[in-house]
Formats: C-alpha cells, sequence, structure tokens
C-alpha cells in the first residue's frame, strides 16, 4: 500500500511541475510589452530607460528557460511576488483569502452529497414511478442552469423576497448557505444521476436477488449492500466536482461579494495584475491535482479491487 501511495503522490508531484510550466507560459504568452505594460501600471512617466529597469528586475530580458527558473525558485520559496496593483505580496494576499473559498467549496461539497444522496435514493426507492420520473426532471433541470442564474435567483428569493438570509459579503454562517446552495445544487443534480444509474446496476446483480429472495425490505437492501458498491464510483464522481468547484468560485465569489480567491482572479484579469494571475492559476492547478490525488488515495483504501489493479 505504501508503494502505491508514493507512486500516486510522484504522478501528482510531476503533474505540480506541468501545471506550474503551464502556469508560468500562459502568463509569459501574455500579448505586448510586459515591461512597459508593468511600468504603466506603477504609475509616472514611462521612458524606455524605466521599461529596461523593469525587464531587468523582473528578469524578463533573460532567455524563457531562465524566467521559468528563476519564478519556480521564488515560489518554492513562498515567494509569489507583489502585485502590480496594490505592491502587496501575493503569498500574503492569498492567505487571507483562502477562507472564504476554503468556506465555499466545503460547504458546496456538503451540499453536493446532499442533493446527490437524496435524489439518488429517492429515486432508487421507487424505481420507474413518478417519484423516479419526477426526479430525474429535477436532476436534468438543475443540470441546466447556470450557476450564476441560480445565484440571481437565490439572492431574489431569499434576500429580496422574504430577506431572511444575508445576500452580500463572508458575515458568519448564515452568509454561508446561499453561495453553497449555489455552488453545490448543479454538481449534486449531476452527481445524483450517477448515484442513481450505480444503484440500479448494483441491484440488478446475484447477491441483490438473493437477498431480495430471503425477503429484506428494498430499502434495508438499499442502505447496507447496494451503498457500500457505489462508494467508490460516487466518490471518484464527487472528488472531480469538488475541484471545479475552485473554478466555479470565480463566479460566485463576486455574486455574493466574497473576497476569496476567485474574486482575487477576477480582480487581477481586471487590471492585468500578472504575478497574481499567475499565482492564482497555479493554486487552483494544485487544489484540482491534490483534491484528486486524496480521492484516488481514498477510493484505494475503500475498494479491494482498485488496490489489485493499482499493484498489477
Amino acid at each position: 500500500m505504501l508503494r502505491i501511495v508514493l507512486n500516486r503522490s510522484m504522478s501528482a508531484a510531476i503533474l505540480i511541475v506541468i501545471a506550474s510550466i503551464f502556469s508560468f507560459m500562459l502568463i509569459a504568452a501574455f500579448p505586448g510589452n510586459v515591461a512597459a505594460l508593468i511600468a504603466e501600471l506603477r504609475g509616472g512617466f514611462v521612458s524606455q530607460k524605466v521599461v529596461d529597469q523593469v525587464a531587468k528586475e523582473y528578469h524578463l530580458d533573460r532567455p524563457l528557460i531562465f524566467r521559468y527558473g528563476y519564478w519556480l525558485s521564488d515560489v518554492v520559496q513562498g515567494d509569489l511576488g507583489k502585485s502590480l496593483r496594490t505592491g502587496e505580496e501575493v503569498s500574503a494576499a492569498l492567505a487571507k483569502r483562502l477562507e472564504p473559498t476554503a468556506v465555499l467549496i466545503a460547504g458546496g461539497g456538503c451540499v453536493t452529497l446532499i442533493v446527490a444522496l437524496v435524489l439518488g435514493f429517492a429515486g432508487a426507492l421507487w424505481p420507474g414511478g413518478l417519484v423516479d420520473r419526477f426526479i430525474r426532471g429535477v436532476a436534468i433541470v438543475n443540470i441546466s442552469i447556470p450557476k450564476f442564474f441560480l445565484a440571481a435567483m437565490l439572492i431574489y428569493a431569499f434576500g429580496v423576497v422574504m430577506n431572511v438570509l444575508p445576500t452580500f459579503g463572508f458575515r458568519g454562517p448564515l452568509s454561508w448557505i446561499l453561495p453553497s446552495i449555489a455552488i453545490g445544487v448543479v454538481p449534486g443534480a449531476l452527481l445524483s444521476r450517477v448515484a442513481r444509474v450505480s444503484l440500479e446496476e448494483v441491484m440488478s446483480r446475484p447477491f441483490i436477488t438473493t437477498a431480495m429472495s430471503k425477503g429484506f425490505a428494498r430499502r434495508r437492501i438499499l442502505f447496507r449492500d447496494a451503498l457500500p458498491n457505489i462508494v467508490p464510483v460516487v466518490l471518484t464522481a464527487f472528488g472531480m466536482d469538488l475541484a471545479f468547484m475552485a473554478q466555479s468560485a470565480l463566479i460566485i465569489e463576486p455574486i455574493f461579494s466574497w473576497q476569496g480567491l476567485g474574486a482575487y482572479f477576477v480582480e487581477a484579469a481586471r487590471f492585468r495584475d500578472l504575478p497574481v494571475l499567475q499565482s492564482c492559476l497555479l493554486i487552483f492547478s494544485i487544489l484540482f491535482i491534490i483534491v484528486n490525488l486524496i480521492v484516488d488515495l481514498l477510493v484505494m483504501i475503500i475498494d479491494p479491487l482498485q488496490r489489485r489493479a493499482a499493484r498489477g
């Protein structure tokens, strides 16, 4: 098992290095004279001498491979540079903005699991009937709703019409509810279909037929016999949803005025703050890789078939 963990961790480390290359290259390929752009953002008179000084300061006068080496060396030491717009250390700004994004992803993950399991098990409990068809329709409608539209409807319904929940700012547990629903309902609807199809496949297996022949209730069979068999599939899909929520934060955080990583990235893109853009891209990539690594290891711990396949 230790060898498997080490191999998967090594693969994740290689992916992180590749992600760092892409994060660097995307910003390095920014159109125009980057040194002149940085000099303009600093303000004051921009002469060729100032541009040359900026190019030397940011190693823009060196070949691309050396520039990547300088940047990666700084990143490994925790130095992500300074914001061109505010002059603030990017690592300090990211640390301050990490909590809202972490709360958003955690809350969205809880909503996703609740929606998926409730809809999936309700459909499996009454298969083919009115309830199953209704739940399927609800899931399809939820999958089709854009997140920004759902967020706007939640704000209007619970903040304007009923005025029961806060819709502005990161101000305690009550303010977490609507953003978590907005980011978690759509993945939950999609995951409910994965759970429903997986349950249907498990319920057709011989050991389930044997359990039914013994007179056990369908509800008991679903929870005791079918559920453990779908956990690896659902957990894998849930891990992907959780990783993609970091990207959805780009949409949800500005709508609810949360000052998280997503809102920070949007602000940086608006003002062409290249060090912040580069750092956010790298952070999002690392989050995606680490979440999938954790899920992969959990699935192997739970499912002996996965462990045998990994050893093979």
